[in-house]
C-alpha cells in the first residue's frame, strides 16, 4: 500500500484538476439543496461534492495535492477493506495475491490518477464495509451495514450494486423480515433522490441496450479478468484488447467454478451475494451503455476485478490450498501487478502533458480578464485540453476570487514548455477573436510605417495598439500571430486581401509582446496603430 501511494502521488504530482473536477469546482457553488442533489450525469454525487467543497474551503484550488491525497487515501482504504474481507474467507497469502494487482491497476488509470473518482472509492468503502459488518451476524452489525450502505449510496450509483448484494444477503437468511431494513432504508433513500432529482439525469437507456445486455455483462466480466491478470496491457506496437485474453479466461474461470460447485454440491450463500452485486453493476452499466461506456472502459475495470476476486474467495472459502499453490498465486499476482504498473505508467505518460498545458491556458484566461467575455469556453480546439464543456471564463474567475489560482503566473508561463506557451497563445487568439478587420473611419492614428516582402516570411513585432496592413493587388499573404510561443505562430489571423486591414490587440495584464508572421507573395505595408 505504501508503494502504491508513492507511485500514485508521484504520478499525480505532474497532473492538475481535470475534466469533471471542474464541474464540481465551478458549477456547484453555494449550498442550496440542488447544489448537492442534482445528478452528475447519471450519478448521485452528494458526498464527492461535499468533499470538494470542504477541501476548497480549507486549501483553495492553488494546488491539487490535497484532493490527490484524499483520493489516494480513499482508494487505499477500499483496498484495505477488501483485503480484510478476503482474509476472512481465504488465507492471508491468497488475499494478498488478490489485491496486489489492484494496487497498481493500470487498466483503471482514470480511477487511480483522477481524484474525481472518489465517488467510486466511497461506494466501494461503503459497500465492502457493509458486507464486512453483515459478517458479524448481530444487530449492531446490521445497523452498521445499513449506515455504511447508505453512505456508499451518496458517493455514486455504484452503491446500487452493493445494495443488491446486501438485499440478497438479507433475503437468504431465516430472519429476513427483521433484517429487511438493512437494504430497504438505503434503497428507499436512493429512490427518493431519484424521484426528486435523479430522473432528470441524462440517460442512454434503449431497447438496443436491453437486447445486447447479456453480451455486455459477459464482456464486462471478461475484460475484468483480463485486466486483473495484467493481460490487457499494450506491448510495443501490438495492442492487446482486454477481451482478447478475457473471454478465454472467463471460460476457464466458469469451468473451474462449476467443478468447485460440483465438489461442494451446493452454491455457497456468499456466491449469491457477490454474484448479485457483480451482475447488478454490469447490468446497470450495460443498460446505460454508450460510446463512452464500453464494457472494456478503464474506469469500470477496477470494480469488475474486485467483484471477480470476491466471487473467487467465496468459492474457495473453507478449501485447503497447498502451500505451493499459494506461492504460485502470489508470484502470478506480482507479475500481473508489474504489468499493470507498466500500463499505468504508459497512460500517465499520455496525460501528464495536461498538467503543463492546462495551467498555461488558465493563465491566458487570467491575463485577459476584463477583455475576455464571461461566456468564453475553453475547448480542446482553442486550448489543446478537452474540458468536456465544464470550464467557462466567468465561473472560473469567480472561483479564482474565492479559492485562488491554479494557473501559471505570467513569469511562469514565459518559462513553461513550448507546448504550454503554444496552448496559451491559442487561448489568447480565440478569446480575443484576433483576426484581420476592415479599417473603420474611427480607426486610431497611425504611427511608424514600413514595407516588407511577404515572400521572405518576415516576422514583424506588433505594438500595444496593433498594426494596419496594406497588401499590393494580386498578392496572396497569410498572417499568423504568436505571443509566448517561440517555434511556431499558433494563431491564424487570416488571409490579407488587397487593401488596408487592421489587426488590433487588446491590452491586458501581460507585457509580453506579440509578433506576426507574413507568408505568401507580394509587398505589404505595415503601420503601427497607436495604443
Amino acid at each position: 500500500m505504501l508503494a502504491s501511494a508513492a507511485v500514485l502521488l508521484g504520478f499525480m504530482s505532474e497532473l492538475t484538476f481535470w475534466r469533471d473536477e471542474w464541474a464540481f469546482i465551478l458549477n456547484r457553488r453555494g449550498f442550496s439543496v440542488d447544489t448537492f442533489l442534482d445528478p452528475h450525469y447519471e450519478h448521485i454525487a452528494i458526498a464527492p461534492i461535499a468533499i470538494y467543497k470542504l477541501l476548497l474551503a480549507i486549501f483553495g484550488m492553488g494546488s491539487p495535492l490535497p484532493f490527490q491525497l484524499a483520493a489516494v487515501t480513499m482508494f487505499l482504504g477500499a483496498v484495505l477493506l477488501l483485503f480484510v474481507w478476503l482474509r476472512k474467507r481465504v488465507s492471508e497469502w491468497l488475499a494478498l495475491a488478490a489485491v496486489l494487482p489492484l494496487l497498481f491497476f493500470g487498466p483503471s488509470w482514470d480511477d487511480l490518477l483522477w481524484p474525481f473518482q472518489i465517488g467510486f472509492y466511497g461506494s466501494l468503502i461503503g459497500g465492502i464495509g457493509a458486507l464486512l459488518a453483515l459478517d458479524r451476524n448481530d444487530r449492531k452489525g446490521d445497523r452498521l451495514a445499513c449506515g455504511l450502505l447508505a453512505l456508499g449510496m451518496t458517493f455514486s450509483s455504484l452503491g446500487i450494486a452493493f445494495a443488491a448484494g446486501v438485499a440478497v444477503s438479507v433475503a437468504i437468511r431465516p430472519d429476513r423480515l427483521r433484517r429487511a431494513y438493512v437494504a430497504a432504508i438505503p434503497i428507499g433513500l436512493f429512490g427518493l433522490w431519484w424521484l426528486g432529482w435523479g430522473r432528470e439525469a441524462d440517460s442512454f437507456l434503449s431497447f438496443n441496450n436491453l437486447a445486447t445486455l447479456p453480451s455486455y455483462v459477459l464482456d464486462g466480466l471478461s475484460s475484468s479478468l483480463s485486466s486483473l491478470f495484467g493481460l490487457a496491457t499494450p506491448r510495443d506496437e501490438i495492442t492487446v484488447r482486454p477481451l482478447d485474453w478475457g473471454r478465454p479466461l472467463l471460460a476457464g474461470f466458469a469451468l473451474l467454478a462449476v467443478l468447485r460447485l460440483i465438489q461442494l454440491r451446493r452454491v455457497p450463500q456468499g456466491c449469491w451475494v457477490i454474484g448479485a452485486t457483480a451482475i447488478s453493476f454490469w447490468a446497470l452499466a450495460g443498460l446505460n451503455a454508450s460510446i463512452f461506456r464500453f464494457p472494456e472502459s478503464g474506469r469500470y475495470q477496477l470494480m469488475g476485478a474486485i467483484f471477480m476476486v470476491m466471487f473467487a474467495a467465496e468459492l474457495l472459502r473453507g478449501m485447503r490450498v497447498p502451500r505451493g499453490a499459494m506461492v504460485a498465486a502470489v508470484c502470478i499476482a506480482a507479475i500481473a501487478a508489474a504489468s499493470n504498473l507498466n500500463y499505468l505508467h504508459q497512460f500517465w505518460n499520455s496525460i501528464k502533458q495536461f498538467g503543463d498545458l492546462q495551467p498555461a491556458g488558465l493563465a491566458a484566461l487570467e491575463i485577459g480578464r476584463g477583455q475576455i467575455p464571461d461566456d468564453f469556453e475553453l475547448t480542446e480546439e482553442n486550448s489543446d485540453v478537452d474540458y468536456l464543456g465544464e470550464l467557462d471564463a466567468g465561473p472560473y474567475y469567480s472561483a479564482v476570487d474565492a479559492f485562488g489560482s491554479p494557473a501559471y503566473t505570467p513569469e511562469e508561463l514565459a518559462g513553461a514548455s513550448e507546448a504550454a506557451r503554444t496552448a496559451a497563445d491559442k487561448v489568447f487568439g480565440a478569446a480575443y477573436g484576433l483576426g484581420l478587420e476592415a479599417v473603420s473611419g474611427a480607426s486610431r492614428p497611425v504611427g511608424r510605417c514600413d514595407e516588407v516582402d511577404a515572400g521572405t516570411s518576415p516576422v514583424v513585432p506588433v505594438g500595444p495598439g496593433g498594426v494596419a496592413l496594406d497588401a499590393d493587388p494580386g498578392g496572396d499573404v497569410q498572417v499568423r500571430l504568436r505571443r509566448y510561443a517561440t517555434t511556431s505562430f499558433p494563431v491564424d489571423a487570416g488571409t490579407l486581401a488587397p487593401g488596408t486591414r487592421q489587426l488590433t490587440v487588446p491590452q491586458d495584464a501581460s507585457t509580453q509582446p506579440w509578433e506576426l508572421l507574413l507568408t505568401g507573395s507580394g509587398r505589404v505595408g505595415i503601420c503601427e496603430l497607436a495604443g
